[in-house]
């Protein structure tokens, strides 16, 4: 079997026809449901429910001429993207000399939904062990030090909802286990500039995090991680090149 035979096997046509629409409506300003049809080969009462679909979650709107068009959601969306690929290309060479100084691996996350943290870049030591983490994957956030950076660094209203609404996985024995010992730990990291993860999410592995801010809000955060017999005896050293290249970052940015 060739690789798009392979590939081709995992589509789902749907979805498929869903994203042709919006790429029709890329190239066209305006178009009715059998022209949508048309274009697709589809009928008109599939074409119906794909633009309906689209509609129901705001991708696409109907005129008063029943023509269909893009919404303005794609404009949120390419402020999304643009502002992560912007942040990215600033902060990736401050992990790079993170990374080489410390030999160990560095991360840059980013919220992803009001619970969880994703990873948008990360740079690894020449001494880095082998992780899961991979850009693109989100976590928890208390369950990750850059994302306790950002949580910490959040309004009153984010942390609040936060501490609310998540649960409590105990991935370790040192795992965050309710609500008021991450309260508590959330004023410790806003106290000193710094998170850490002390092998709450995987047994051996220490990060070190702290935020990136604008107007005294994290809009995003780095990380250094390791094992802990090479991360707890250089802490004080560690934690305080983060702060500085996270305050660093954070002035180039305002």
């Amino acid at each position: 079997m060739n690789i798009d035979n392979q590939q081709n096997k995992y589509i789902l046509q749907s979805v498929e026809n869903a994203l042709s629409i919006i790429d029709l409506l890329c190239e066209h300003e305006e178009l009715g449901v059998s022209e949508i049809g048309k274009f697709l080969n589809v009928g008109k009462s599939t074409a119906f429910r794909l633009l309906t679909t689209l509609q129901s979650k705001n991708y696409v709107y109907k005129d008063k001429n029943s023509k269909y068009r893009l919404s303005p959601k794609f404009l949120s969306i390419g402020d999304i993207v643009s502002d992560r690929m912007e942040i990215i290309n600033k902060v990736h060479p401050f992990l790079v000399e993170l990374a080489d100084y410390s030999g160990e691996t560095c991360h840059l996350g980013i919220w992803y939904s009001k619970t969880e943290v994703t990873f948008i870049d990360k740079v690894a030591g020449k001494n880095s062990i082998r992780m899961s983490s991979m850009i693109g994957s989100n976590k928890v956030a208390h369950d990750t030090s850059l994302g306790k950076s950002l949580l910490a660094f959040s309004d009153e209203d984010q942390i609040n909802f936060y501490l609310n609404n998540i649960g409590f996985e105990l991935n370790t024995d040192k795992s965050i286990k309710n609500k008021e010992e991450l309260r508590h730990d959330l004023i410790k990291i806003q106290l000193d500039g710094y998170s850490v993860d002390n092998e709450e999410a995987e047994i051996g592995l220490v990060c070190f995090g702290a935020p990136i801010l604008i107007r005294n809000k994290a809009i995003a955060a780095i990380s250094i991680s390791g094992p802990s017999s090479r991360m707890n005896p250089r802490k004080e050293e560690f934690t305080s090149m983060i702060k500085n290249i996270a305050d660093e970052i954070s002035n180039g940015l305002q």
